[in-house]
């Protein structure tokens, strides 16, 4: 197995059937950036009951995108400084709408030369990194109260998010970022082999086909009555799809 280093981003979005019976916009938001030796992938659900939402969901994957930037300029900076720096990003970006009317859960994935990949997340959702040595996620816990959950705009403190950091390693790799439109219909035990899935079924194709194929599988999703908006990110380096050939 050929191991270069080299990251690939994916993903899709999809509005859930109750969005679009009411005529409703899609409340989740996804972004990937490739480039000078950072690899990143965000998520982002926005809370269903708050009007700016969609808006809200949108400009926190912006905002993380912009934190990282700058981020990555400071090799020893903590990755609490850079928590701290997405929640003033947002709540500048969004503060004509209000932080309360725009509030959004946020997942992101990153990874650069010389740091430890780090894994994300402020409120509902499934983070999950796959290699050879076994799988690692972030979730909510199972026992939480009823639907309440954090978020951006929620959270009073940036000891709410989840946080994993994966030393540097070398072999395949796989990242999962998925909304609780998809994780909550996710069997615990197919995780892993759904994210192999995406990656072995989609990943060699045009980033074009790749987003247009997620999202008609988001579409034409298998569990019945669901309603949610549906988005799906995945990260993978290149020898995850190789070593699937």
């Amino acid at each position: 197995m050929r191991t270069t280093g080299m990251w690939s981003v994916m993903g899709a979005s999809v509005r859930g059937p109750e969005h679009r019976r009411h005529g409703q916009p899609n409340q989740d938001a996804w972004l990937g950036r490739l480039g000078h030796g950072t690899a990143l992938a965000v998520v982002c659900d926005g809370l269903g009951s708050r009007p700016h939402s969609a808006g809200g969901s949108r400009e926190a994957c912006r905002a993380v995108a912009d934190a990282v930037r700058h981020w990555a300029n400071l090799p020893e900076a903590p990755p609490e400084l850079l928590l701290r720096l997405i929640h003033a990003l947002w709540n500048m970006r969004v503060h004509q709408n209000g932080r309360d009317e725009s509030a959004t859960t946020c997942m992101f994935a990153v990874t650069m030369k010389d740091r430890p990949l780090l894994l994300a997340q402020l409120g509902d959702g499934l983070v999950m990194l796959k290699t050879p040595a076994g799988t690692t996620t972030l979730e909510p816990p199972s026992e939480r109260f009823g639907n309440a959950t954090t978020g951006l705009g929620v959270a009073s403190d940036v000891r709410e998010w989840r946080l994993h950091l994966e030393p540097n390693f070398t072999g395949a790799a796989s990242i999962l970022l998925a909304t609780d439109g998809v994780a909550d219909d996710l069997v615990p035990e197919k995780r892993a082999e759904f994210l192999t899935v995406l990656v072995t079924k989609y990943g060699l194709r045009p980033a074009a086909a790749r987003s247009r194929a997620i999202a008609k599988q988001l579409r034409d999703w298998p569990t019945p009555r669901h309603r949610d908006d549906k988005t799906v990110a995945v990260l993978w380096n290149d020898a995850t799809t190789e070593a699937s050939e």
